[in-house]
């Protein structure tokens, strides 16, 4: 593991000059509300680099053990694709990278590549070793292994540091940061359908769950509140016999026209705790205009809220994106687009082309993450919104 830790020594120098003078002094990221997401992505950096500090310095992982290192790697591989692709749009008001910025990114990638490609050939011939993971520091100099532990104990600290800012902030409502505030999910269709077919379906639990990929289940509960809506209870079956239960009910009903809505779990398998939204119903020469916005909380503290922003929320919003695109269909007289599409192979596929940057074809579902108060189908407005929570 000589190789490895040489290369990872230079690359966390490196990579510290890059943030120290490019991240925080010459280009000011985490000053720049556009910049807020990108920053967020370097956090995750951190604690991912933090972690091969530390075991490159002192460890070694046998047999299979060695799973959680690929899966480390891996988390480093996505971070540094996502942060490359979010730094197109957070530094296009500076007028994209530094060019010493983008030429330090250069180097650092090919000594990237040979690292993962020196720990591979390294760690190989360890897959055939009973599981373990035993204190096997490499044959380097102490003083040079001292380095690299405070290098990872530092990385721990700047990624504790900036996520605690993070949640910070965003509890505060700080002024002046939209791209990390206004993270509601939002999608809408042009749907070629009466707008009374439109609300039979998305209204009426089993015709809503046909075509809604998140939910396996939708049953209204005896239970009435003071204005005589009726609770429902949500089920999503996982696989493996694991589902996860939630609760719903109506705020109100404007029929043919708007819903809104609030809903929680107190299943602790459920990220969600509590959140509301809307359904927005317009009529238009082509068919309905059907909207949603809605926003939640989650639990299991920062832990919960750092995998809700990077895997469940985008997730939860391509879900509805997906669900949306088959209703389309289901109303535009595609009988077979029910069945076919709660095929969750192929929701994945779409997931990861979407993920990827592929865009929407022309006419489909589309969905972002919001205020809810911008439309892709101009020009309906949002003048309805419900407040959801944060």
């Amino acid at each position: 593991m000589s190789a490895s830790f040489y290369l990872l020594l230079a690359i966390g120098l490196l990579g510290a000059w890059d943030v120290i003078y490019f991240h925080i002094y010459r280009c000011q990221l985490h000053l720049r509300p556009e910049c807020r997401r990108e920053v967020l992505w370097h956090t995750a950096r951190h604690l991912v680099y933090a972690l091969q500090f530390l075991w490159v310095a002192h460890l070694r992982f046998h047999g299979a053990a060695l799973v959680g290192l690929g899966v480390l790697y891996a988390a480093d591989v996505f971070i540094a694709w996502a942060d490359v692709w979010e730094e197109k749009e957070s530094r296009a008001s500076q007028g994209g990278l530094p060019r010493g910025e983008y030429l330090m990114h250069v180097v650092l990638s090919v000594l990237v590549g040979l690292y993962l490609m020196s720990t591979f050939q390294a760690v190989w011939p360890d897959r055939l070793l009973p599981t373990a993971i035993q204190v096997a520091p490499p044959a380097v100099p102490v003083a040079l292994r001292a380095l690299m532990t405070v290098m990872g104990v530092v990385a721990l600290g700047a990624f504790a540091h900036d996520l605690y800012r993070w949640f910070s902030r965003r509890a505060a409502g700080e002024v002046g940061t939209p791209e990390v505030l206004s993270r509601r999910v939002v999608v809408e269709a042009l749907i070629p359908a009466p707008v009374e077919r439109v609300w039979e379906r998305s209204q009426e639990p089993d015709q809503h769950t046909g075509w809604d990929l998140r939910f396996s289940s939708i049953r209204y509960l005896p239970e009435q509140d003071a204005r005589g809506f009726h609770l429902m209870e949500y089920l999503t079956r996982l696989g493996f016999g694991l589902e996860v239960a939630g609760w719903g009910r109506y705020l109100s009903n404007a029929p043919l026209e708007r819903s809104t809505f609030e809903f929680g779990s107190e299943d602790p398998k459920s990220l969600i705790t509590h959140g509301r939204g809307v359904w927005l119903y317009e009529r238009r020469p082509e068919g309905t205009f059907f909207k949603t916005v809605f926003d939640y909380q989650t639990r299991h503290g920062a832990a919960g809220g750092l995998l809700d922003f990077y895997l469940f929320r985008p997730m939860m919003q391509l879900a509805t994106e997906w669900s949306f695109e088959t209703l389309r269909q289901w109303c535009a007289g595609d009988e077979g687009a029910v069945e076919r599409r709660r095929s969750r192979w192929r929701f994945v596929l779409f997931f990861i082309a979407r993920t990827l940057g592929g865009a929407p074809a022309p006419g489909a579902a589309r969905s972002w993450l919001g205020s809810g108060r911008e439309s892709a189908q101009a020009p309906s407005e949002a003048r309805s919104l419900v407040e959801v929570a944060s």
